[in-house]
């Protein structure tokens, strides 16, 4: 009994440490935000009693990677933690490797962060609240929005965001390979982007509500507000405006 006990003690007081190292990293007071931003919990690591630095899947580079050296701000960020921008523009592209890591608008203020660029999510658990994300003023970004890498993504919540303006897709679904669980998307808006609003490649549930997703497409052809992959198994769309999209408003392959 006594054993059972101070089991139940060191776990209790292990979970309150995880807890307690949970922090609010508060941008750009701690951080600029400009330039291509990585926010990962470590940037280096040991090879041989050396010090080098960890690479990272980040478009363009050689073989699709990039050491952490390469990123003009690193954020050190660990699973709990809200990173909170200020009501501002940025021109940045931020790649998120951190799990289980929010990235907000400052709650305590009414506008919205703006992120000239492309947030790309590579962790799983990750939240997204309250930001916008549009065109990058540099010309040679991929063009997307918000992209979700399957490879590393199980579960993402995007919440009162706007991804609107982008050469290409406001949500992108990228990655070789990989399942999304679920990919869930609330109050939204999703508009006038070039492509598609968003797509849902390898996502097995899809959940879209009270979004607003228009006027998508003027860059192809063949630009839909919501493109259904045929691995969605459920689709819950609630409540939103899905209208005036280039060639179809919610568009799934019937083969």
């Amino acid at each position: 009994m006594a054993y059972r006990c101070l089991v139940l003690a060191i776990t209790l007081v292990a979970a309150f440490a995880g807890i307690a190292q949970a922090r609010e990293i508060r941008l750009p007071e701690e951080s600029p935000v400009r330039g291509n931003v990585l926010i990962a919990e470590s940037f280096t690591t040991t090879v041989k009693d050396e010090i080098v630095p960890i690479e990272f899947p980040a478009w363009p580079g050689d073989y699709g990677m990039r050491p952490s050296t390469w990123f003009a701000v690193r954020i050190e960020a660990h699973p709990g933690d809200v990173i909170v921008l200020a009501p501002d523009e940025y021109d940045a592209e931020i790649w998120i490797f951190t799990p289980g890591v929010t990235l907000c608008t400052d709650p305590a203020t009414s506008g919205l962060a703006v992120i000239r660029g492309t947030v790309e999510v590579d962790a799983d658990g990750v939240l997204l609240e309250r930001i916008s994300v549009t065109a990058s003023l540099d010309p040679t970004t991929s063009g997307h929005g918000i992209e979700v890498n399957r490879v590393y993504v199980r579960s993402i919540t995007i919440r009162d965001c706007s991804s609107s303006e982008n050469q290409w897709t406001g949500i992108h679904i990228i990655g070789v390979r990989g399942t999304i669980e679920e990919l869930r998307v609330e109050r939204c808006v999703l508009r006038n982007n070039g492509m598609d609003g968003m797509d849902s490649i390898s996502v097995r549930r899809l959940v879209v509500i009270e979004c607003t997703i228009t006027e998508n497409g003027w860059n192809l052809s063949t630009g839909v507000g919501i493109r259904v992959s045929r691995a969605v198994e459920a689709l819950e769309l609630v409540e939103s405006v899905v209208a005036d999209n280039r060639y179809a408003d919610v568009y799934r392959p019937t083969e």
